[in-house]
């Protein structure tokens, strides 16, 4: 067995295997050798079946087996010769036969990208300050307002009003409304974007108990549906006040909640800012330390965090050719994020390195313990010791403190928010 490795950039490498057919005759000879010892036939002594009467009823299984496990051991031989191997493509026979009756194939190893960190203290970035404003406040107020609005029933009219919330009964609908709306009792919120723009339309002006068409237009298609209004109702927002203040259980007057209220929103406008900061910050870095991108393991990178989501929502294992499905529909714009991700995980790993940082035991437990809150020490620590979860974590934490370092040393500049 033979194999050739061309560099064909910073990560990706051809391997070219040559299978030679007395290898691939060597195993199909075991094979068959191990058959014997197992198949049980009619007019022969177990263990005693000729091996070419082996060979008459399954030879053509064993050997694609045989030139399976021989592809197998010659490209392990050449990715134990790859330092930091990363991802491995599937492999493509080029030449099914050759004349002594072995074969030849190809296949890409992905490595591990290697940056010297350089220049990644003294960035200069640009964001805008942190900033709340009076309006932001009572916009927010205004929220939860809404979130506590109560629906109360219109006793002075019986014709529907835009911002409306109308019980009907949904009846009799085409092929088109099927794909929209089902038959039966409906609730809508009328101007919330929760049911078709265009039939909301048509309920507005509706006469209780008077039967009308709801229409919409889906692709080409006419969307018709029956409906019948049974009840008109809105939504009654409380009165901002300290009343509405010490319902909420944040503050006992309307001022002390637009305090509290003014304290959160700036947390979270400096939590942005400081997330843009990194944002800016990883960008410059990207520029100035580029790197070949492994994109075999970025798209395998993607497919996995994507099942994992997948798998909680629909609370089942979703198998490999769902899998394939998924890797097959990656949107692009998808893509570039894991792209994105792994090329700022290569930059900072580079970081702590040039830094020397280290993490102890009592780190990785601090750092895993956020991650599952509320769950005791004693299962964190197990959980740390399962599936190299200690050295995941760890790495994290390296990373973290490594960008740390480069926004400590970054200089922030102000820049004017638009708008």
């Amino acid at each position: 067995m033979s194999f050739e490795i061309v560099e064909k950039n910073q990560v990706v490498r051809e391997i070219t295997v040559t299978v030679p057919g007395d290898a691939v005759r060597r195993i199909e000879g075991k094979l068959v050798e191990s058959a014997r010892k197992t198949l049980k036939m009619n007019g022969f002594r177990a263990g005693k079946v000729p091996a070419h009467i082996i060979r008459q009823k399954a030879g053509a299984s064993i050997m694609e087996d045989a030139r399976r496990e021989s592809l197998q051991v010659s490209v392990r031989e050449a990715l134990d010769t790859l330092d930091n191997l990363l991802h491995v493509s599937e492999v493509e026979i080029v030449v099914p036969q050759t004349e002594d009756g072995g074969f030849v194939a190809k296949l890409n190893a992905e490595i591990k990208p290697v940056l010297e960190a350089t220049n990644y203290k003294g960035l200069e970035v640009s964001v805008p300050d942190a900033v709340v404003t009076d309006d932001d406040v009572m916009a927010d107020l205004e929220k939860r307002r809404e979130r506590n609005a109560v629906i109360e029933p219109v006793e002075d009219r019986t014709v529907v009003e835009d911002g409306d919330v109308v019980m009907t009964t949904l009846s009799a609908p085409n092929a088109a409304a099927e794909k929209i709306c089902r038959a039966g009792d409906r609730q809508i919120t009328l101007g919330k974007g929760y049911f078709n723009e265009e039939m909301e339309k048509c309920l507005i002006g509706a006469t209780l108990h008077e039967p009308l068409q709801l229409t919409a237009k889906i692709n080409d298609e006419e969307a018709i549906v029956t409906c019948v209004v049974n009840e008109i109702k809105k939504r009654v927002l409380p009165a901002l006040d300290d009343a509405f203040a010490l319902d909420t259980g944040d503050a006992e007057t309307l001022d002390g909640l637009k305090e509290v209220t003014r304290k959160r929103l700036m947390e979270e406008a400096e939590k942005n800012r400081d997330e843009q900061i990194e944002n800016k910050l990883l960008e410059v870095l990207r520029a100035q330390m580029p790197i070949d991108m492994p994109e075999g393991y970025v798209k395998a990178r993607a497919a996995q965090a994507i099942r994992l989501q997948l798998e909680q929502m629909m609370r089942q294992q979703i198998n490999d050719d769902m899998l394939d499905r998924i890797i097959q529909n990656i949107r692009p714009e998808e893509l570039e994020e894991y792209r994105v991700d792994y090329h700022n995980e290569i930059i900072l790993n580079a970081v702590a390195a040039a830094e020397k940082i280290e993490v102890s035991e009592e780190d990785t437990i601090a750092e895993a313990k956020k991650w599952f809150q509320n769950i005791d020490e004693s299962k964190v620590k197990q959980w740390l010791k399962t599936n190299n979860a200690a050295e995941f974590v760890g790495e994290q934490v390296k990373r973290d403190r490594a960008l740390d370092i480069i926004k400590a040393a970054a200089i922030i500049k102000k820049e004017e928010a638009v708008g």
